[in-house]
């Protein structure tokens, strides 16, 4: 491959990091007092560790071919049975067997849409519609309004800081490598890629796609589980509405880091670049007073934006793999 061709894919699949360069850069020349300093990328960083776990969950989800619209449903549900049972119902148990309920519980939601998906046949986007009431709505049953007395260890995670950095940065930063690792350098990984690429090849090829599906859905699943024990820590609480409408920003984030709609394509790595871009807008507009309402929009326009460079992504690098 010639050195010009390796360089334009490299800017077309790190496209994000040169967009996020530019906007840090946008926001510091409007507030440089606030926007250039240690304490500033380290709150970035750390909001951004909460909507990054369910950014990597869809991701890899979406590599697949399917996605899954019940996540943030997931993180807020996994959390409340988590605190439901160690600050309500057993008040006595360690912390640490809340976390692990957290996680367990989001992988077995996970799961249970894996099963929808890949061993019975739903379509994802009706099957996990469906979960997303399901989740909804349970939350809500288990508790109404918010579990404040929960143990010290159970909000670590995502309270917590070691030597001025934030425990949820570090847990970020190691699921990007576990993930990156996973799918660029085992058989699983490729497999993923594959039953994304072309599900009926994968099938010839003697690979269980139901089985790749099941494994990714409850793999997302415990990542959202991850992020509602985020979430509880950030806001010292459990509450009924824990995560509550930040799918899209999941979906956005994703999307804006190169993960293909069609599946196939995409690397975790890009979708941290996406997780990234997400959080400085936030940090930025929140600096410069910017209403929560305008903040809604602008992040409607983000994804729509985020739809349009994904698709000119997919077909520059056709262009330029394969050229008329």
């Amino acid at each position: 491959m010639e050195t010009k061709t390796r360089l334009k894919l490299f800017f077309i699949d790190n496209l994000v990091w040169f967009i996020n360069i530019g906007l840090y850069a946008f926001f510091a020349i409007l507030n440089p007092k606030g926007f250039l300093t240690f304490q500033n990328v380290e709150f970035i960083l750390y909001t951004s560790s909460m909507i990054g776990m369910l950014v990597f969950a869809e991701a890899i989800i979406l590599t697949t071919g399917n996605m899954d619209l019940s996540l943030a449903q997931n993180a807020g549900l996994s959390a409340m049975v988590g605190g439901f049972v160690t600050g309500v119902l057993f008040t006595n148990l360690p912390g640490w067997v809340g976390i692990l309920i957290v996680v367990a519980t989001g992988a077995a939601l996970g799961a249970v849409n894996g099963i929808l998906v890949g061993k019975i046949g739903y379509n994802a986007f009706l099957a996990t519609l469906a979960t997303f009431l399901i989740f909804d709505w349970t939350t809500s049953w288990i508790r109404r309004g918010a579990i404040v007395n929960l143990s010290n260890t159970f909000l670590a995670p995502g309270r917590d800081q070691v030597g001025g950095i934030h425990v949820a940065i570090f847990i970020f930063i190691g699921v990007v490598i576990a993930l990156h690792l996973l799918l660029r350098k085992t058989k699983f990984g490729l497999h993923i890629y594959s039953t994304g690429g072309n599900p009926d090849t994968t099938e010839m090829m003697g690979i269980n796609v139901g089985n790749v599906l099941l494994w990714v859905f409850t793999m997302g699943g415990a990542m959202a589980g991850i992020a509602g024990l985020l979430y509880a820590g950030y806001v010292t609480s459990v509450t009924s509405t824990l995560a509550e409408g930040v799918i899209f920003n999941a979906f956005a984030g994703a999307i804006i880091g190169g993960i293909s709609l069609r599946g196939g394509r995409g690397r975790i790595t890009g979708a941290m670049g996406g997780v990234i871009l997400l959080g400085i807008l936030e940090a930025g507009l929140t600096m410069l007073n910017v209403s929560p309402s305008v903040r809604g929009v602008l992040t409607g326009i983000v994804l729509l934006v985020a739809i349009f460079i994904n698709m000119s992504i997919s077909r520059l690098r056709d262009e330029i793999l394969m050229p008329s």
